[in-house]
């Protein structure tokens, strides 16, 4: 089985609103993600709400994905990304062989066909422990995770990302090179939001 994982917790401080309600198109921000994961035949995904943001909520469940709306703030993403775990295998008890997507709620331009591409990968490479994209040697999203690796994410010391993860000697890195610049956009400013709305 294959999962995706969608923190969005953050309290978008750099665009000065909630962005992940922001409109591009016909479809908000975070229903663009989930689009786009559904369209690649994902079937659980999971999106964890920040108490600040419970407006977000009745998108997510319209969208065909499950909202996990947190009581309290999480110190960081690695915080909200555990918190999700935990209710995943709470839910669903998932094999070491299951996968995981991590994905961040502010990046409208996933694509089906990407998610598909990492899948593949992964398949074709049973050793590898992460899938990731990566444009002009530049690592981007999202990330395809097997699950037997999420005890080693749930011990990472506070405030540590993922890279300390990738750091690991026993993790084996797959890297799937893309055409996609998309992989790279991030949308954290106004400016941000600006040039994606030419897009839509």
């Amino acid at each position: 089985m294959i999962f995706a994982l969608i923190p969005a917790a953050g309290k978008s401080t750099r665009m000065g609103r909630p962005k992940l309600a922001l409109p591009l198109g016909e479809k908000t921000v975070l229903e663009h993600v989930i689009a786009a994961l559904r369209q690649a035949g994902i079937e659980q995904i999971l999106v964890v709400i920040g108490p600040h943001v419970p407006e977000l909520a009745p998108i997510v469940e319209r969208s065909g994905a499950t909202a996990l709306v947190l009581e309290e703030e999480t110190a960081d993403m690695q915080a909200t990304v555990i918190r999700g775990l935990a209710w995943l295998e709470t839910r669903f008890q998932p094999k070491d062989s299951d996968l995981w997507l991590l994905i961040p709620a502010d990046h409208p331009t996933l694509d089906a066909s990407l998610v598909w591409h990492l899948i593949e990968a992964a398949a074709r490479a049973p050793q590898s422990s992460i899938t990731v994209p990566t444009f002009d040697g530049k690592r981007g999203h999202p990330a395809l995770i097997r699950w037997k690796h999420v005890p080693q994410i749930k011990a990472l010391p506070a405030g540590s990302g993922l890279n300390v993860f990738l750091r690991q000697q026993e993790v084996v890195t797959l890297e799937v090179p893309v055409t996609m610049r998309d992989i790279l956009i991030d949308l954290d400013t106004p400016q941000d939001y600006a040039a994606l709305q030419q897009r839509f």
